[in-house]
């Protein structure tokens, strides 16, 4: 094997590890971002495996095992949320930017996890979400 494709079969493995962030994997093997972004982040290489197969009834399975009562959204990772959620994490916004809960995401098999957490203790209010300029 020589040297060009063990490097390459290196870059394939850490983009695989980190879901397909190009910057992330640049960052680790000390090589120049455009150069990845050119070579991989091109429409012929998906960063992410889809998701197959429909939404699980319970989302929550979806979830991470120490996070699964905190689920509130999922979708199919590159697709929109579906409208099902949309008063859910509006309600997750508003809550997010009060400072009374946190929001993340997860990805697994293709799809995209969305957490709510209450916090502890109440942090200072946030203008994140309020001053989002809705897409169309």
């Amino acid at each position: 094997m020589n040297q060009r494709s063990l490097e390459e079969q290196l870059i394939l493995e850490e983009l695989k590890k980190t879901d397909g962030n190009i910057s992330r994997v640049s960052r680790v093997l000390g090589l120049d971002y455009f150069y990845m972004k050119q070579k991989y982040g091109g429409s012929d290489y998906i960063p992410f495996r889809p998701a197959v197969g429909p939404e699980p009834i319970d989302i929550r399975t979806l979830g991470r095992p120490s996070f699964e009562p905190y689920v509130i959204a999922v979708k199919k990772a590159g697709c929109r949320w579906p409208e099902k959620f949309d008063a859910i994490i509006a309600d997750a916004r508003k809550k997010f930017d009060a400072g009374t809960h946190e929001m993340f995401q997860t990805p697994n098999d293709g799809w995209v996890v969305q957490y709510l957490i209450p916090r502890m203790t109440r942090a200072v209010a946030r203008t994140f979400f309020q001053t989002m300029v809705p897409m169309i």
